[in-house]
């Protein structure tokens, strides 16, 4: 009973520092992450040259993202900001770097997604290449929730079931006739096919074909275990006899006609099969939660696009679909990768609306990643400022443009249009972004900077520091000291 009581306890407790730790600690943080990829070079210069060059993507960055939080990560094209979405959803592995998942060390590979544990997910930036153009919306959807065998309908199981293992069906029937067909086309050239063997042939293959269409259009997977045990009985005495009658020197005439029958009757059945079961029935799979879910973001009336192909539907919607595609696994972790920028403006908004929706009903972490600094500061609560992989500023949205502090974050603020002429007079930088093979030494935007000191920026790389409570910056000589 002690024993009993003292698990109980043990329990309980683990239980109350699991969620202490989840209120108190970050979802997710990231400490020193880098990524480097190696230059490709020619032959002779990898002769005469022993120097490895790298593109410094991710060059020693530091974040955290809070539950129910939007964390904006913003910078120009090149600067890192997809390969930091890439590297924490799992698709590219990191160089260095250290991740925590609610308080606790993980392994890089404790990241990614797994059949039965999604801690993140990511909407892709272009909705054109990220949707295949052979599935329907609604299976594109399903398709993620068949991976993570997490589909809870049990007819829309059954009906994938059988879908699968009527396209086995149609593999394996297809590799027996056309073999058939090898050892019929061997033959041919020493003798035809007699009458009595094709009609032979032709009568066994009837007598079967009641079992055989019965297990192929209501249980696949039973048509495929009676496949190999008893429907191909027939070729096998044809192969064993065949041989045989070779090794005898004579020609088994009566059996090529029976083997062209059995190959054609039986690749014609299991293609029947296949179509029936590939095209008519699978049409009759709608989801529920797909369905719930296209309604919750906007794709009403949610059958309609369910059928519908990506071409059918506009890019706005398609990337609905991504965000559905995403969300349906219910990961904890959302990572949008600039999601509106292959769209207009007015589709624009409806995409953030409905983001901004399902962080609420589902109290999702989003790190949104753009380019553009006025939609991080309608959307986001804190910020994250990058260039040529660094960060060099972060902090709350609204304090950020309050008060920026590095000349960069002055210059994206400075470029957003508006809509009074010569209403801004800041100095933007001049010259072009360094290069990620050849980084600057120093603080690597110092070439650029109109108040960059040379004998110290260019020596001295600057390290992120707190100078305001929660507003981080990189700089040695910041705004408000100027």
């Amino acid at each position: 009973m002690t024993d009993t009581t003292s698990d109980l306890d043990n329990s309980v407790i683990k239980m109350q520092s699991k969620s202490s730790n989840e209120e108190i600690f970050p979802l997710l943080e990231v400490a020193n992450l880098k990524k480097y990829y190696p230059v490709e070079r020619g032959f002779f210069h990898r002769l005469f040259s022993k120097k490895d060059e790298f593109i410094h993507a991710i060059d020693d960055i530091s974040f955290s993202v809070k539950r129910g939080e939007i964390f904006c990560l913003v910078g120009e094209s090149g600067c890192g900001k997809t390969t930091t979405a890439k590297v924490i959803v799992g698709l590219e592995n990191p160089t260095a770097g250290q991740f925590m998942w609610k308080g606790e060390n993980i392994s890089y590979n404790d990241l990614k997604p797994k059949k039965e544990d999604v801690k993140s997910q990511i909407i892709f930036q272009n909705p054109y290449s990220s949707l295949s153009p052979r599935m329907k919306l609604g299976d594109a959807v399903l398709h993620s929730l068949t991976i993570h065998d997490k589909i809870t309908d049990s007819n829309t199981k059954k009906r994938l079931r059988n879908s699968i293992f009527a396209e086995m069906g149609l593999f394996f029937s297809s590799f027996v006739s056309f073999f058939l067909l090898i050892l019929a086309l061997l033959t041919e050239g020493n003798a035809e096919p007699t009458l009595q063997g094709s009609i032979n042939g032709l009568t066994y293959i009837l007598s079967h074909i009641p079992q055989i269409f019965g297990l192929m259009l209501f249980d696949p997977l039973q048509f495929l275990i009676n496949t190999i045990s008893t429907t191909l009985t027939l070729p096998i005495n044809l192969i064993i006899t065949f041989i045989q009658e070779i090794l005898k020197g004579v020609i088994p005439i009566d059996y090529v006609g029976t083997s062209v029958l059995t190959a054609l009757v039986l690749f014609s059945i299991a293609l029947l099969i296949y179509f029936y079961h590939s095209w008519f029935q699978k049409r009759k799979i709608t989801d529920p939660q797909v369905l719930e879910l296209f309604n919750e973001i906007g794709l009403s009336p949610p059958i309609q696009y369910y059928y519908k192909y990506p071409h059918e539907v506009s890019g706005g919607e398609r990337q609905r679909v991504s965000v559905a595609r995403a969300i349906i696994l219910n990961p904890e972790l959302l990572i949008a990768d600039e999601p509106t920028s292959m769209l207009d403006v007015s589709r624009r908004a409806g995409i953030l609306d409905s983001l901004e929706s399902l962080q609420r009903a589902y109290n999702l972490a989003i790190l949104f990643i753009t380019h553009d600094l006025a939609t991080a500061r309608h959307f986001g609560d804190r910020i994250g400022i990058m260039y040529v992989g660094k960060l060099v500023e972060r902090g709350e949205v609204e304090e950020i443009f309050k008060r920026p502090l590095h000349p960069y974050t002055m210059a994206l603020i400075e470029a957003i249009p508006t809509p009074i002429p010569g209403e801004k007079n800041y100095e933007l930088p001049k010259g072009e972004v360094a290069d990620a093979i050849n980084p600057p030494s120093g603080c690597r935007f110092h070439p650029r900077c109109p108040y960059a000191d040379p004998s110290i920026c260019s020596k001295e790389e600057p390290e992120l520091v707190e100078l305001h409570p929660n507003h981080w910056i990189a700089c040695h000589y910041p705004l408000s000291y100027q």
